[in-house]
């Protein structure tokens, strides 16, 4: 039997977004979860600029990622984790470190 993956749900919004914004993505991504049969095991959701990853709610995500308690994490687009692509791209060398896979909504979309 295949094992079930453990995910994780981030969704952001930027500070003079509506909040409704963060209820809209974390909706979509927890129906990826569910249409995949994923098993959602934690969400992180945050109003912020979203240019780093050093706020309070970030660094447990990085723990959370480190300590390895979900096998993948569900995002809107790379942009919900940082403005700035460089960022985002040590964010996802270290979810490959410690072999988290990051699915956005958008790639989900497109491969249907």
């Amino acid at each position: 039997m295949k094992k079930q993956l453990k995910a994780w749900i981030f969704c952001r919004v930027a500070p003079h977004s509506p909040r409704s914004l963060l209820t809209f993505q974390h909706d979509q991504l927890e129906a990826i979860a569910n249409d995949c049969n994923m098993k959602v095991v934690g969400s992180t959701q945050i109003t912020s600029d979203g240019k780093w990853l050093n706020g309070f709610e970030m660094q447990s995500l990085l723990i959370q990622i480190k300590k390895q308690k979900f096998d993948i994490l569900l995002i809107n687009s790379p942009f919900r984790i940082s403005i700035y692509p460089d960022v985002y791209e040590e964010f996802e060398l270290l979810c490959r470190l410690y072999n988290v896979s990051v699915l956005s909504y958008i790639d989900y979309i497109t491969e249907q």
